[in-house]
């Protein structure tokens, strides 16, 4: 799979949290060992669950596009186009490009939408030789064996999952959050960022050519995650 590389300390035979290939535009993403408060952009970060109903959320390209503000989108890269609604690896996705050739893209959806992609990511854990706990590799296998008979994750368990895959990938347990560089921060040409919780499922990701993989373009990306994150639950 890609090269990738996490802020702060990756360790050997890290494997990536894979929303998809596609949705990650063909570079994954992973955890990070190194954990910091929000919005350092460093590692998992905690965010509190929500009470509101995960599946009537950015059901509309309109309300997906507006995950991200002018502000928001001005910060992380300066002027881009206007905006595009489209699914990226069964996922639904606003995307935006940049004039330097760029481009930025929001992910929003309920964390059982999301969960249809686990059963790649969970054999990925497996032959990655990390998965040593005989629990948490039952409850993986479990939920990988019901969505590939076709039945839905509740959204709760779903972020339940994506946390247990970050635990396993070296973040403390109950971490809900990542933001990486991809490649490698020698040569980061993506910043991507990560969320799942109050079952919904949110990323953000910047590609730009002039990256410079510093721990500011990782915090102004999580800083930004956080917000939309917090309207793809209806906070």
């Amino acid at each position: 799979m890609p090269n990738v590389e996490c802020l702060g300390y990756p360790r050997a035979g890290r494997i990536a949290v894979v929303v998809a290939a596609s949705a990650m535009l063909g570079l994954a993403g992973c955890s990070s060992d190194k954990s910091g408060p929000a919005p350092q952009g460093k590692a998992a970060e905690s965010v509190a669950p929500s009470s509101a109903d995960p599946d009537t959320k950015t059901s509309t390209p309109d309300a997906l596009c507006a995950l991200l503000t002018p502000a928001e989108l001005s910060m992380l890269t300066g002027e881009v186009s206007d905006p595009k609604a489209l699914a990226v690896g069964g996922l639904p996705a606003c995307h935006w490009e940049t004039p330097a050739g760029g481009r930025v893209q929001v992910i929003g959806a309920s964390a059982g939408t999301w969960a249809k992609q686990l059963p790649a990511a969970i054999e990925q854990v497996k032959r990655s030789g990390l998965l040593d706990d005989p629990e948490t590799a039952r409850k993986l296998e479990a939920a990988r064996d019901l969505i590939a008979s076709g039945k839905e994750i509740a959204p709760d368990r779903a972020c339940e999952l994506f946390s247990m895959l970050l635990e396993v990938q070296g973040l403390p347990a109950g971490s809900s959050r990542t933001v990486n560089l991809i490649p490698t921060r020698e040569n980061p040409k993506a910043v991507n960022g990560q969320t799942c919780s109050g079952g919904r499922f949110t990323s953000v990701q910047l590609v730009a050519p002039n990256l410079s993989g510093s721990d500011e373009e990782a915090s102004r990306l999580s800083s930004v995650l956080t917000k939309a994150h917090e309207r793809n639950r209806g906070a």
